[in-house]
């Protein structure tokens, strides 16, 4: 199961540092403003396919054997990335609404088998963490097999990690997974949130999924300050994904999750928001570097707390999870799309707007949000 995770985020980060060439292979056929709107379409169009498949995933896990759909998931994923490279610019952009679509059901599938197999709050906190974990080394693996199979397969760049996908798919074909809660979880002393904390604590999902999304974007578009090559653009995202796993493997070993979630996730949004408003104005490939390690963990602590959290106490929700994931879709796809149409010099703008709105949620989160766990640790 954790390897379907990371597989599931490995064909998403894979891709993005061939985007600028995957556009326009002539290298000038388009105009810069043409290109710069097709990576950041591309970007979005998959987490977009997450946003409106995720629920409809999450709500037939709960109806039906989700085993069954998540190994589907998996081999159909593998088949949509296999021929990246080898097709035009309409069929990339079906493939990668497909494989959005695919990704939708692995992880939050993923998730829900995690709530299955746990007993009790603290143990499915520690496989929510793992789980997690090899979402972000999938991120931080992608782009580096895909620069391995770029270097043996220059035609069709992805397929070696598609022929992995299939192998991960193959093999859940031969793991038991629990069909159900065994046992249902106890919620203790860790109630599920009030549907007002709930709506806020997507709305932090959005937040933190829309940074990260576009940082990565902006490293794609044409930058003034520092021009990155293809493969310093994909030593970049391995950087944010070496973030996001260095910080579930910082929670995996602490309790900060179930024991003080709430001021974890505003210190969080306030590193997450001053890594916004520093990055247009790095000058450096170091202070670059420094930023996206920063964002990578934050981002990734961010959505951690709020899968946990909105899972609730109650039986596991494969519809919450979908949400979940839903939410987390509609950040990294409304922040590229806002750089695809803004002009080419405001995209900074669109940093430094959700870097406001982390702000705006490291205030209102206390007002929102008070899970018992920090009401009794504050009397």
């Amino acid at each position: 199961m954790l390897l379907a995770a990371a597989a599931a985020s490995a064909g998403q980060t894979a891709i993005l540092a061939f985007l600028p060439t995957l556009v326009d292979p002539a290298r000038g056929a388009l105009s810069s403003s043409a290109h710069d709107f097709h990576v950041a379409s591309l970007t979005a169009v998959h987490p977009l396919a997450a946003l409106l498949a995720a629920p409809l995933w999450g709500w037939i896990a709960d109806r039906v054997d989700y085993r069954a759909m998540l190994r589907a998931a998996l081999v159909i994923l593998a088949l949509v990335t296999a021929p990246i490279g080898l097709v035009g610019l309409p069929e990339l952009y079906a493939l990668r609404l497909v494989a959005g679509m695919a990704a939708a059901a692995i992880i939050p599938l993923g998730l829900l088998c995690a709530s299955f197999a746990a007993n009790g709050r603290a143990d499915q906190a520690r496989r929510f963490t793992w789980l997690t974990a090899f979402v972000f080394l999938g991120d931080l693996a992608g782009p580096l097999v895909a620069e391995v199979s770029a270097a043996i397969l220059p035609r069709a760049p992805l397929m070696i990690l598609a022929l992995g996908i299939g192998a991960v798919g193959a093999a859940l074909c031969a793991v038991r997974l629990p069909r159900w809660c065994a046992p249902c979880i106890d919620g203790g002393d860790l109630p599920a949130p009030t549907l007002g904390a709930t709506l806020i604590l997507l709305f932090v999902t959005i937040v933190a999924g829309g940074g990260l999304a576009a940082m990565h974007v902006n490293l794609l578009v044409t930058r003034s300050v520092i021009s990155l090559s293809r493969e310093e653009i994909a030593w970049m995202l391995s950087l944010c994904g070496l973030g996001m796993l260095a910080a579930q493997i910082f929670h995996a070993r602490l309790d900060w999750l179930v024991t003080m979630p709430r001021r974890l996730a505003g210190l969080t949004l306030g590193l997450l928001a001053a890594a916004l408003f520093l990055f247009p104005v790095a000058a450096s490939m170091a202070e670059l570097s420094g930023i996206i390690v920063a964002a990578g963990w934050s981002s990734a602590t961010l959505r951690l707390v709020t899968s946990f959290w909105i899972s609730g106490a109650a039986a596991p929700s494969g519809l919450k999870l979908g949400l979940q994931h839903s939410a987390a879709s509609i950040g990294q796809a409304l922040a590229p799309l806002a750089i695809a149409v803004v002009a080419p010099g405001a995209q900074h703008l669109v940093l430094w707007g959700i870097g406001g709105l982390s702000l705006a949620l490291l205030v209102s989160l206390p007002l929102a949000w008070r899970p018992r766990a920090i009401v009794k640790s504050s009397a």
